[in-house]
């Protein structure tokens, strides 16, 4: 059985490439530097470096503790520490289809496709009980690149502690509490954003059985959880519990 955030790649992907979006199926020329950069531009915080660093503490912990996995996720949902209130546009959609593409067509066809990817997460994000949750969004981010990476589908389990165990880590971080709701929500947006073009591609890559473009998706999952993680993707293994950096 499907967990609700795999659910959630596939309704994504179903309905972005629904929505008179084929053309995206041609847009192959991704630049990796570009990628590369706006990521590490909207992460490069010290909000972000602090919670890189108490993550991989909090998941040793909570790893090892059944009880302490099940009080972390209680906390996550009933009393979460990376939410946010959205403001009431996105702020960095345009922003990254242009750092994607200079041809105005084609920004227009990525930002359409960002939003639809935006609507389908948060869904399921909402149904889930976390809404405008940077953890959230992280956790996304993370499931979405390992699945496209190799190939491989995380569990609903490991998925939820592992939100949980972000949840905790950001919310450690004084840094991260000092953001204000437009600081928090350029994060979100960056995490959600890096999370739907592996999708998009690695959809159309399998939909087409072409190994080159999947190539090209895969190593952008690598670059996005390197960076959102601050280890390489070799480093990583989902377990039946969490997430564990080896």
């Amino acid at each position: 059985m499907q967990n609700p955030l795999t659910i959630t790649l596939a309704i994504a992907a179903g309905l972005i490439l629904s929505q008179g979006l084929a053309q995206f199926s041609g847009y192959t020329s991704v630049n990796m530097t570009a990628v590369n950069s706006f990521l590490r531009v909207q992460l490069d915080s010290a909000a972000v470096r602090t919670a890189q660093q108490n993550l991989e503490r909090v998941n040793q912990r909570n790893n090892a503790s059944h009880s302490a996995q099940a009080a972390a996720r209680v906390r996550a949902q009933t009393a979460p520490q990376t939410a946010f209130r959205p403001g009431a546009q996105r702020l960095l959609v345009r922003q990254f289809a242009q750092s994607l593409s200079n041809k105005p067509g084609e920004v227009q066809e990525l930002v359409t496709a960002f939003n639809e990817g935006f609507k389908a997460f948060e869904a399921e994000a909402r149904r889930l009980g976390r809404p405008h949750n940077v953890a959230m969004a992280f956790t996304y981010l993370v499931g979405v690149c390992y699945l496209v990476h190799y190939g491989q589908e995380p569990s609903e389990t490991a998925l939820m502690n592992l939100q949980a165990n972000t949840d905790a880590a950001f919310g450690g971080s004084e840094a991260f509490k000092r953001l204000t709701d437009p600081e928090r929500q350029r994060v979100y947006e960056a995490l959600v954003l890096m999370a739907t073009l592996p999708l998009l591609g690695y959809t159309v890559a399998v939909e087409q059985n072409d190994p080159e473009l999947l190539e090209t998706y895969r190593g952008i999952a690598g670059v996005a959880l390197e960076t959102a993680l601050g280890v390489r993707p070799d480093r990583l293994k989902f377990t039946a519990t969490g997430l564990e950096l080896r």
